[in-house]
């Protein structure tokens, strides 16, 4: 729809420029100069919507579901994920990714569980685990894996896009800015802790 109106634009702006190039090159009348005003009308109307045609797109844009495959270091202390996030505004449906080369855990399996998503929600996400960050760098040389994702928007129209997925970036980087990560996951084993203190005090008493 998008090409259709850009074409029909140019189309009738190409044909204005050659209308008003033979009206001043022939012989001058009061319905030649009738002409060129309404001729001339045309142009300034498709170049005034030029800009308007650019807005809608842009607010169509604004309004596209866009699912996104990424990797998730920072979520879960220690692991990384493999998370497809719907970054858009719109109902994502049957989100299909199309690896070049699927990443794989620890174990050297594929990970394939987010290959085939039913509805992805604006904004939601759905995660799988792919393994330890440093397992996994030392492992694998290179963790930049591409491919191509297809999904349905609410009109039930089929879109593709290509995506890059990548953790490379974080091999040299520290993962979290500060220590409150480690501090959250070192509180969950608190209440752990105190379950084993009790034990022992009750098998001494």
């Amino acid at each position: 729809m998008r090409s259709f109106v850009r074409v029909l634009l140019g189309t009738v702006f190409t044909a204005a420029i050659v209308l008003v190039s033979f009206l001043l090159v022939g012989p001058k009348s009061k319905e030649t100069w009738a002409t060129l005003t309404a001729v001339l009308a045309v142009i300034a109307a498709v170049i005034s919507a030029w800009p308007s045609l650019r807005v809608l797109e842009i607010q169509e844009d604004a309004t596209r579901p866009c699912p996104t495959p990424h990797f998730d270091i920072a979520s879960r202390y220690g692991l990384l994920l493999l998370r497809v996030k719907n970054i858009g505004a719109g109902v994502a449906y049957d989100v299909t990714l199309n690896w070049n080369k699927h990443p794989q855990n620890e174990e050297g399996e594929d990970v394939t569980a987010l290959d085939s998503i039913s509805v992805l929600m604006p904004h939601d996400s759905v995660s799988v685990l792919v393994g330890r960050p440093h397992e996994l760098v030392q492992k694998y040389p290179t963790l930049r894996f591409e491919g191509t994702l297809e999904f349905k928007d609410a009109t039930g129209k089929r879109r593709t896009q290509r995506f890059v997925c990548s953790a490379d970036e974080h091999r040299k980087r520290l993962t979290f800015d500060d220590e409150m990560p480690k501090t959250l996951h070192d509180l969950q084993e608190i209440p752990e802790k105190l379950t084993e203190i009790c034990k022992a005090i009750h098998e001494r008493g």
